[in-house]
Formats: C-alpha cells, sequence, structure tokens
C-alpha cells in the first residue's frame, strides 16, 4: 500500500465519518479509555495515515511500534507474511518456535 508522502487535509478534523466512530465509540466503550485525538485512521504507509474521511496526517503519535520504518514497510510486511505461513502463534512458555 503506498500513500503519498504528505499532508492533505480534505474535511474539518474531525470530519463526518470519523465521528460517526466516535458515537459509536461513546456507546460502546467505558468512558475511563481516552483517546487523544479525534481522528479514526483507515491505514497507513511510511509516516502518513489516512484517516476515514480521506485526510493524510504526519504520524507522530504510533511511537515505537514503527518509529524506525514507517508503516507498512515492504521488508517488515514481507517478514512478517513469511512467519505467518509458517505459524501464527505459539505460547513461548509452552512451545519454542524456530523464528
Amino acid at each position: 500500500m503506498d500513500i503519498p508522502q504528505e499532508r492533505k487535509i480534505v474535511t474539518e478534523i474531525p470530519g463526518p465519518r470519523s465521528r460517526e466512530w466516535f458515537e459509536r465509540r461513546r456507546r460502546a466503550v467505558p468512558q475511563g479509555v481516552a483517546n487523544i485525538h479525534p481522528i479514526v485512521t483507515a491505514r497507513a504507509s511510511g509516516a502518513i495515515v489516512e484517516d476515514v474521511d480521506g485526510n493524510r496526517l504526519i504520524d507522530f503519535a504510533t511511537g515505537i511500534a514503527v518509529l524506525n520504518v514507517g508503516h507498512a514497510a515492504p521488508e517488515v510486511v514481507a517478514a512478517a507474511q513469511r512467519q505467518l505461513e509458517l505459524e501464527t502463534h505459539t505460547c513461548f512458555h509452552v512451545t519454542l518456535n524456530e523464528p
């Protein structure tokens, strides 16, 4: 997946679809669970996240999860796919797996 690596705002933030998702969230998620930004992401690539309204934003929030390589780095996606084709998960306490 490739998203142009530039910021692009096409609606107000939050946009109409994001507001719909946050209304659904309000009805389903305990109020003690907070969100910092009123953004609902749909996809991400490199340093850009795209919300459900089509706004492209620079990702300053993901932190250690993708900080070093960006979202959907081809090498990471390929490595994950290779591992998922071998096995999805084993409990390390029960059995080791060959990486």
